[in-house]
């Protein structure tokens, strides 16, 4: 009986030890694109495209909005105004990942 615990605990260590390894953290390209923030945004700087795009504003040169990283995050959780106007849908996903989008997001100067 001890064998075979000590087998299982050695398997569920190793996993776990694996898991942490080979997770890797998604990028802000990765979250806003899993986000299907494209459905209606385009970044071509990034060569993200948008059936939308003559709607909605290229993010390509959002770090030069003056939009800090918090009201970037107020704004896509509809807590914030920008121009008058709440952003039309809450973004889904963890605040981590909102964080990590919005940062990536002020990286993003084409001008």
């Amino acid at each position: 009986m001890k064998k075979v615990k000590s087998i299982i605990a050695i398997v569920v260590v190793t996993f776990l030890f694996t898991s942490m390894i080979t997770a890797e953290k998604s990028t802000g390209k990765d979250i806003f694109v899993n986000a299907k923030c494209n459905t209606c945004h385009a970044i071509k700087s990034q060569d993200i495209t948008s059936k939308q795009a003559d709607k909605y504003p290229d993010l390509s040169n959002f770090g030069n909005s003056g939009v800090s990283e918090e009201n970037a995050i107020k704004y896509l959780n509809k807590e914030f105004d920008i121009n008058g106007k709440k952003h039309p849908v809450k973004f889904k996903g963890s605040e981590e990942e909102l964080k990590t989008m919005v940062e990536w997001l002020l990286t993003l100067k084409s001008e």
